[in-house]
């Protein structure tokens, strides 16, 4: 059977304790560093999007505007004549239906000036129609320039 002397166990050295303290002082500097940098990356993330928020909010207001032409029943589905009277391009046509809350998205984009016939299949009653657009990736819907129409 192996047996350890005692004397073995009182001439082994244990690292320096100045080696131990500059080793926990690195790994918490690199701890700290990772962290920094995911949440630094976090925040400038929210930031972006925030500031696409605030942009699509103000074109919005400023350069939005939606004229439904005309709205027919053809077949059981909404036929819309719609118009961009804006002076920026919106990437698409939000549509909800008031009965029962349902949501169509048309990402048919409209030029400023441009008009265009739609068909939205089995979409008849009261509708609402809101234009989106896409700002540094993110899309809105132009709420306030809902337009409501009854099929």
């Amino acid at each position: 059977m192996f047996r350890i002397k005692r004397d073995d166990l009182m001439n082994k050295k244990a690292i320096s304790p100045l080696i131990a303290t500059v080793l926990l002082i690195g790994f918490t500097v690199i701890i700290a560093v990772a962290i920094w940098m995911w949440y630094g990356s976090i925040i400038r993330e929210q930031m972006q999007k925030d500031g696409a928020l605030n942009e699509i909010k103000t074109d919005c207001t400023t350069q939005i505007s939606l004229i439904i032409l005309s709205a027919q029943k053809v077949s059981g589905n909404a036929v819309l004549e719609i118009k961009n009277d804006g002076t920026a391009l919106f990437n698409g046509i939000r549509i909800m239906v008031q009965s029962n809350g349902e949501s169509l998205v048309e990402k048919e984009s409209f030029s400023p000036g441009e008009q265009k016939s739609l068909t939205f299949p089995g979409k008849t009653g009261k509708l609402d129609v809101m234009p989106m657009i896409v700002r540094q990736g993110v899309t809105g819907t132009c709420a306030e320039k809902k337009v409501t129409v009854d099929i």
